[in-house]
């Protein structure tokens, strides 16, 4: 039931969309840094889904008809940008994947212009607010930042992910 509506409320935003577009009329100018041609996205399962990707990629075919963007995936389901694992992490079998393991090859193998990033779901490791889990997430968020600004990328938008109640 939950996968239909989820189904159900995306066909209605795809609908709403087109719709809007045909209204309005489609826009020429990019919403991007000219010479704009790549847009990466970097995240963790929920980035690896898709849902929001192909969201967003829909809205600028939609909307930018005249523009050419690829739109890159590479997301990873359990990542963090923190570096921090639970020992019980995939039955003990491995840590959970840090960005800062695989950035540097991504980065070059993708030369991407603009950057979608959303982390932060692992990086809590599912536990309450705290600053010992808070502060190597914050320091990872800004080398994140710093790195993406290295290769000069035009465009970094950072998401926040979706909210999480826990249940006892």
């Amino acid at each position: 039931m939950e996968r239909y509506r989820e189904f159900t409320s995306r066909f209605v935003l795809l609908i709403g969309l087109v719709m809007a577009s045909t209204l309005a009329g489609t826009q020429t100018a990019s919403p991007f840094p000219k010479g704009t041609k790549r847009i990466l996205f970097l995240g963790n399962s929920i980035t690896y889904a898709g849902s929001y990707v192909t969201d967003i990629e829909t809205y600028f075919v939609v909307h930018y008809p005249k523009q050419s963007y690829e739109f890159i995936n590479v997301g990873l389901p359990s990542e963090t940008v923190s570096g921090l694992s639970e020992p019980n992490h995939a039955d003990g079998r491995f840590p959970r994947p840090d960005l800062h393991e695989r950035l540097s090859q991504v980065l070059a193998q993708t030369k991407p212009d603009v950057v979608f990033a959303c982390y932060g779901m692992n990086d809590g490791i599912y536990l309450p607010l705290d600053e010992t889990r808070f502060r190597p997430y914050r320091e990872g968020m800004k080398w994140l930042h710093t790195e993406l600004e290295k290769i000069g990328a035009k465009r970094i938008i950072f998401l926040t992910p979706p909210f999480m109640t826990m249940r006892s």
